[in-house]
């Protein structure tokens, strides 16, 4: 396990999400998506995983974190969610076996007091970053040119916090009177920023339903207009934060980030 390219992909999920410090909570429905984008036949190609797909990761990346560990490329830390620091206790020995068998450790749920996220060591991270970065490193790496309004589509997806719709959404509410081929029309237009990177598959895009949910449905390009010009979807008429249509990242240094 010295090279990037020695680890299984449950692993490269863990180390992506190491070097960013991310929680270990959600790292189930992580490798399901990279899977997904990968054209992987195991896994459903229009939703995430269910609860008991999630748990039936569990196993196997409990041993995947205490090879990654054992092999010096990441920590397993507890700290208070909102104010990570660089000298949050490791967790190790007995405790971290316990923990990273716990299915609770992985699945999103209740913030509770401490959390329980990775982090990836010095040399983990330079091995990341060779993998990552093969010309020399970020400042080498030329972005492509965008419009303002196809900017703020990239941020959106590349923000765990980002909205494509609803109270927090980037687009505006459909305006109320619009109806039939009018409002089609608007919602193509809105959508024209947005389509040009899903058609390439740099971006996905998710529906959630319920608020604090962890269930999704991928939006295929073919549903994109149809989906978005039913209001109730939208869920712009809504105070809650979380539900409505949002997108990801699928393919770029920001995704291994996420």
């Amino acid at each position: 396990m010295e090279n990037w390219d020695d680890l299984t992909v449950t692993e490269q999920v863990l180390m992506r999400r190491a070097v960013a410090g991310h929680r270990l909570a959600g790292t189930p429905q992580h490798i399901a998506a990279v899977l997904r984008w990968s054209g992987s036949p195991d896994v459903p190609a229009l939703r995430g995983a269910t609860v008991q797909e999630q748990r039936a990761r569990v196993p196997e990346l409990a041993a995947a974190t205490l090879r990654l560990v054992g092999a010096g490329w990441l920590t397993v830390c507890r700290g208070r969610p909102m104010s990570l620091a660089d000298d949050d206790p490791a967790v190790s020995g007995r405790e971290l076996e316990q923990v990273v068998a716990d299915a609770a450790t992985w699945l999103h749920g209740p913030v509770g007091e401490t959390v329980l996220t990775v982090r990836a060591s010095g040399e983990g991270r330079a091995r990341w970053e060779a993998r990552a970065y093969p010309s020399g490193g970020p400042d080498a790496l030329v972005r492509e040119v965008l419009t303002e309004a196809e900017e703020a589509v990239r941020l959106c997806a590349l923000e765990a916090s980002g909205w494509l719709t609803g109270p927090f959404g980037i687009f505006a509410d459909l305006p109320p009177e619009l109806a039939g081929d009018e409002r089609r029309a608007y919602v193509e237009a809105e959508l024209a920023p947005l389509i040009r990177f899903v058609r390439d598959g740099s971006i996905e895009v998710h529906h959630i339903a319920q608020p604090g949910s962890a269930d999704l449905t991928v939006v295929p390009l073919d549903r994109l207009v149809e989906a978005f010009c039913d209001r109730e979807s939208r869920c712009d008429d809504s105070d809650e934060w979380g539900i409505g249509f949002t997108c990801v990242l699928t393919r770029s240094l920001a995704t291994a980030l996420r």
